[in-house]
C-alpha cells in the first residue's frame, strides 16, 4: 500500500525534503486507522523522466512505515511519482495532453515514444486505454473536489478543462486518496 505526500512536485524537491525533514513523510496514522507507525526502512525507485536535472537524482529513496496494530507496511511517495510506475506524472501529462489535443496515437507514439526517458508505444497505448476505461470513476471522484467540472460531460472536454487548471499529479493524488486505482 502506498500513500502520497502532497506538495512534493519534483524529484529534486523530494530529495531535498528527505534530507532536511524526513519526519514529514511519516503518516499521522496507519491507513487502517490505528495509531502511529514506525519507520520500517526504505527502498529505492529509479523513475524515468525527460529532465536531465531530475534524472540525476535517480534512484530516489522511498520511505516505508510499519503499523504494529495491523502489521502492515506502507510506503510514502512524493506527489510527482505515481504508484507502481517508472514514469513521472508530468511525463504522462505531456502524453495525455497530446492525445487530448487531437494528435493521433501513431504521431504521439512516434514523437514521445522514441525519445530517451520516455515510455514505449505499448505503454502509451496502455495508459490511454486505462484513462478512458476509468473515466466514470475518475470523473465522479474529481467532480466532488472540483464542482465546476460538472459542465464537462465528455472525456476530452473534462480532461482538457481539468488539466488546464490542475497538474495531473495533484489530480491523481486526489483520486488515489479515495482508494480508486490510478492509471
Amino acid at each position: 500500500m502506498s500513500l502520497i505526500l502532497s506538495g512534493v512536485l519534483t524529484l529534486l524537491q523530494h530529495v531535498d525534503q528527505l534530507q532536511k525533514d524526513p519526519e514529514s513523510y511519516r503518516p499521522l496514522r496507519c491507513p487502517c486507522g490505528h495509531g502511529r507507525v514506525w519507520c520500517h526502512g526504505s527502498y529505492t525507485r529509479k523513475p524515468c523522466c525527460c529532465d536531465p536535472v531530475e534524472q540525476s537524482c535517480s534512484p530516489v529513496l522511498i520511505l516505508r512505515f510499519y503499523c504494529p496494530d495491523c502489521r502492515a507496511t506502507c510506503s510514502v511517495l512524493p506527489e510527482c511519482l505515481p504508484p507502481r510506475s517508472w514514469y513521472l506524472w508530468k511525463v504522462r501529462q505531456i502524453i495525455l495532453l497530446s492525445l487530448l489535443g487531437g494528435i493521433s496515437m501513431r504521431s504521439t507514439v512516434a514523437t514521445c515514444g522514441s525519445s530517451p526517458g520516455t515510455p514505449h508505444g505499448s505503454t502509451i497505448k496502455r495508459w490511454w486505454k486505462r484513462f478512458k476505461g476509468r473515466f466514470a470513476e475518475h470523473s465522479f471522484s474529481l467532480r466532488n473536489h472540483f464542482p465546476w467540472l460538472g459542465r464537462h460531460a465528455g472525456f476530452t472536454g473534462f480532461w482538457n478543462a481539468l488539466l488546464s487548471k490542475q497538474p495531473l499529479a495533484n489530480v491523481m493524488r486526489l483520486v488515489h486518496l479515495e482508494g480508486i486505482t490510478v492509471p
